[in-house]
């Protein structure tokens, strides 16, 4: 019964070891050495692993797998070198990917080496403790104070933080530039060397003081800049403390006050004159030297005071400064027509008028530009009325903020925003387009070869071909974002159309996703590019099978709505639109993607699983289609994709020709005017229609297509042109042609060009570069076909 006890015991012990190991996510390892590695792990080293616990006896080389790429050969570098060497301790981190689930953890493995006489390993016992969050944790701090110190040099105002010992542990670029000496030379300058003589005393002593308090104190002194300028500076410190409370030292930040002071000498010299002026005048005076007591006791930004006739009675000296003239410049002039609005008449009308509403008892407020000595300044100006104690309007107080540097800050912010998102898009573009230009030139280089059996030639050729077409709709993706596509929108029954892409999309999806149609049978039209609206449900669906992992729900519905909700920084817009929405029951989209899912090439899958384009298709389409896209997503329980898109007012949808069963490939000798003005391209084109069977005539601009025409208007059958090209633009000549020559047909061909894309809906056939022998021929006949029925 005892031995029962204590062997009841001794489970439970080792059962409270294991959870202790569950919990603290420590497994353990033991490998025998004398014959290759032999190993057994614990069942808390295989659940941190990822593994089943038929891999107990794991071999070496399934650890070795199972590390992370790119921790792979340092991780079994460091652990043979171990081996190898004389160390009874082994200690090491590194990743790896989990063989059940697919996910990274950081591992950090200790061990006891047991070797025998002769110094040979024998065993290694060990732990593997799961260290992810901490992990993770220590790579968050770096990021943030990687942040923190890009916002800090950012900062137009020195910025420190000093130790116990007043040496620094961290400066800005501000502060550098003002000692003038290198970083870390800065992290030990000590700024009692630049201090005025006038100031280091009582500085020095208020400084010891504000430390000795532990409490937040300002400093204001003079101090010599690296230049040599002597400029007043305040200073604001606080002290620090760590997590335990212990004080380890202060943060500060400077400002240069040397304007402010200045201004207050001036004030004071003000001040003086205005005493003496107010001693002469009469009651009604001495109302305003209140008043300007008052504007000497306010900011010192450019201010003045007006009476109620306009008439300037106070400037203080940044405003006068501003225009580099005396107040004898400006005392007794309309405010409007003093020295500030010299070169802005219209500015000046605009003040004038917010000065009469100032007079009147409403406060205004205007943003302008004006061109000063200093050069051009914008400001933003307030007029706002000054009463006395009875609340009558005695006066006028302006008071303007020189904005002129926080705005090209803020410019430059944008500009910088704009060139990381060009960025980012043209380093996609470059990336897929060298992808197929890599097999467009090794195909082409194989296919120079006289020995190429007929069998690998085609296969070349195909590649080719389908390359082109790859790059074809990479285009027309990057052109739906930048909404730079044609389009041809016609009035369409939503309900029909959705029907026809659930049938497409239910193969691509798989069977595990229940598709639910939720859309009228009949009668909701929309006004929109039929392909392209395709196209975005096709890819929506895609998008929705990947977040479900392949099985779940995904319901396509559309209904009426009388308007386009607020989103991205639009307010709601009212008018007659129809609402096509895609919902899935998939893993939702985290709240800091919401704003970046339209970019171009952004994609949280893994490499493989898509270009990132679609969703900016999509994206593109419903704007340039005079509609929007809205998303709404919850992590965990699905997403919404919900497009608007405008409601036709028509009751019956557009109804397309059938195309015609003819052949493709051969031309009926057709008289074709083809204007291009790329020497290489009309070259091709050219050669291309005469194989097709046509008669051709070449000419590089719209102006010699012209005059081509005047000569003999009957001498073609259709004008075939690009439509960029130098002066008159394909649309421009179409549309001289029609008016000119109404039965001659107009077909226009581009890779690319907003002209196009803004007069798609004037009715000319198009066809997009690249183009295929048979689009060509097929466009050709449908232009031509076309006359023939008129």
């Amino acid at each position: 019964m005892t031995d029962e006890r204590a062997a009841g015991s001794l489970r439970d012990r080792e059962n409270e070891l294991a959870e202790v190991q569950r919990i603290a996510k420590v497994g353990g390892v033991l490998v025998h050495l004398t014959n290759g590695f032999e190993n057994k792990r614990s069942p808390e080293y295989l659940a941190i692993h990822g593994l089943p616990p038929e891999a107990v006896n794991e071999t070496h080389q399934d650890w070795v797998r199972r590390l992370h790429p790119d921790d792979r050969e340092r991780a079994e570098r460091q652990f043979l070198d171990m081996l190898e060497g004389k160390a009874e301790r082994y200690s090491s981190e590194y990743r790896i990917i989990r063989p059940n689930d697919g996910e990274v953890r950081w591992i950090a493995a200790e061990g006891r080496i047991e070797r025998d006489r002769n110094g040979r390993p024998v065993r290694m016992v060990g732990a593997h403790i799961d260290v992810t969050d901490r992990a993770q944790a220590r790579e968050m701090l770096r990021e943030s104070e990687e942040r923190f110190r890009l916002i800090a040099d950012s900062a137009p105002v020195p910025m420190w933080v000093t130790r116990m010992d007043r040496t620094r542990s961290f400066a800005n670029k501000a502060y550098v530039d003002f000692v003038g000496v290198p970083y870390e030379q800065a992290l030990a300058f000590d700024w009692r060397t630049i201090l005025h003589p006038d100031d280091a005393q009582r500085v020095v002593k208020e400084s010891i003081a504000g430390e000795a308090s532990l409490k937040p104190f300002v400093l204001e002194a003079r101090y010599r800049r690296a230049d040599g300028e002597i400029r007043w500076i305040r200073s604001e410190s606080q002290p620090r403390w760590d997590p335990a409370g212990r004080h380890i030292g202060f943060i500060g930040v400077a400002h240069d006050i040397t304007v402010a002071k200045q201004a207050e000498i001036n004030l004071r010299s003000v001040n003086d004159d205005l005493e003496l002026l107010v001693a002469q005048r009469t009651a009604q005076l001495r109302s305003r030297e209140s008043q300007l007591r008052a504007i000497l006791e306010t900011t010192n930004q450019h201010q003045d005071l007006l009476d109620l006739e306009g008439q300037v009675v106070y400037a203080n000296a940044t405003a006068l400064s501003a225009a580099a003239v005396g107040p004898e410049d400006v005392l007794g002039k309309r405010f409007w027509e003093a020295a500030w609005f010299d070169e802005a008449p219209a500015v000046a009308k605009a003040v004038e008028e917010a000065f009469r509403q100032a007079s009147n008892g409403a406060t205004s407020r205007m943003d302008l530009e004006l061109s000063l000595p200093a050069g051009r300044r914008l400001f933003e100006l307030a007029l706002r009325p000054v009463t006395d104690e009875t609340g009558e309007i005695t006066a006028v107080l302006a008071e303007a903020v020189d904005t002129t540097e926080r705005r090209t800050n803020e410019e430059a912010l944008r500009q910088a925003q704009k060139m990381e998102a060009v960025g980012q898009l043209t380093g996609g573009v470059a990336h897929d387009f060298n992808n197929l230009l890599t097999i467009i030139r090794s195909a082409t280089d194989f296919l120079r070869r006289r020995d190429l059996p007929e069998e690998r030639r085609r296969r070349y050729v195909d590649a080719i071909s389908d390359t082109a077409d790859r790059a074809s709709r990479l285009t027309g993706q990057l052109l739906a974002f930048a909404r730079r596509q044609p389009l041809a929108p016609v009035a369409f029954d939503v309900g029909v159309q959705i029907d026809s892409v659930a049938s497409l999309i239910r193969p691509l999806v798989g069977g595990r996703v229940q598709i639910e149609v939720n859309a009228p049978d009949k009668g909701m039209l929309a006004v929109a590019d039929i392909g392209q609206f395709e196209t975005t449900l096709v890819n929506l669906a895609v998008n929705a099978r990947d977040a479900m992992n392949g099985e779940g729900r995904l319901v396509i519905s559309a209904e009426p709505a009388v308007e386009i909700p607020a989103v991205r920084s639009h307010s709601a817009r009212p008018g007659d639109y129809v609402a096509v929405s895609v919902a899935d029951s998939g893993t939702g989209i985290p709240p800091e993607h919401i704003q970046t899912i339209f970019e171009p090439f952004f994609t949280t899958k893994e490499v493989g699983r898509g270009t990132g384009l679609g969703l900016s298709q999509a994206f593109g389409f419903a704007k340039q289609s005079g509609g929007d896209i809205v998303v709404t997503s919850i992590v965990g329980e699905g997403s919404v994709f919900t497009i608007y898109l405008p409601r036709s007012r028509s009751t019956a949808a557009a109804d397309p020709a059938p195309a015609p069963h003819t052949d493709l490939t051969s031309g009926q000798g057709h008289r074709i005017l083809v204007v291009e003005d790329n020497p290489d391209v009309g070259r091709f084109s050219t050669e291309l229609l005469e194989d097709l069977g046509h008669w051709t005539e070449w000419v590089r601009s719209a102006d010699q297509a012209l005059a081509a025409l005047s000569e003999n208007e009957f001498a073609f059958d259709l004008v075939f042109s690009d439509v960029i090209m130098p002066g008159m633009n394909g649309v421009e000549l179409g549309n001289v042609i029609r008016e000119r020559y109404p039965g001659l047909p107009v077909v226009l061909t581009s890779g690319y060009s907003s002209v196009l894309a803004e007069n798609a809906h004037r009715g000319f056939e198009l066809i997009q570069k690249p183009y295929s022998v048979e689009a060509l021929s097929r466009t050709l006949r449908k232009a031509i076909g076309d006359r023939s029925r008129r």
